[in-house]
């Protein structure tokens, strides 16, 4: 009964300090994420740059290559937009707590926190995958050090 009661009282309220704590990092989590909007229109651009730079280059002054290199300029915009997702998360978060602790709404700062967690889960699977990637990589790198050497 008496933990029925704390978990209550811990749902209904926040301390001056948490609330401080969620205004300073809403605040830094808006700026980042303004950042990375700005990365990712600084990404796309790059990426426009490129394929105009390579396409007037034409295949005469790279013939050895195996492929186009505006293969670049499209990876460089998946990229950015494989970015975009964490950063629109984070902004989201940063939007809806600072809004719901101005205005004392909960649903706002349940919808904000919520954002957290989705900005963090894309950003431990997203690590998750390259890690794996990385450890295929270096498998298969031993691999074919190994059975050159046998060659």
């Amino acid at each position: 009964m008496e933990n029925e009661k704390q978990t209550e009282n811990f749902e209904n309220q926040l301390t001056t300090a948490a609330v401080g704590f969620l205004q300073e990092s809403a605040k830094w989590s808006k700026f980042m994420a303004i950042i990375g909007f700005i990365g990712i229109g600084l990404m796309v651009l790059v990426s426009l740059f490129m394929a105009i730079g390579f396409s007037a280059m034409g295949a005469s002054t790279m013939p050895e290559l195996p492929f186009s290199m505006s293969v670049f300029s499209i990876i460089y915009v998946l990229f950015a937009a494989i970015y975009f997702f964490p950063v629109y998360y984070l902004y989201q978060y940063a939007t809806k707590t600072s809004a719901a602790l101005h205005s004392k709404n909960k649903q706002l700062l349940t919808d904000g926190l919520e954002n957290l967690k989705s900005h963090h889960k894309f950003l431990g699977i997203f690590t998750l995958i390259l890690v794996s990637l990385y450890g295929f990589i270096f498998v298969f790198a031993i691999l074919g050090g190994i059975l050159s050497t046998l060659s």
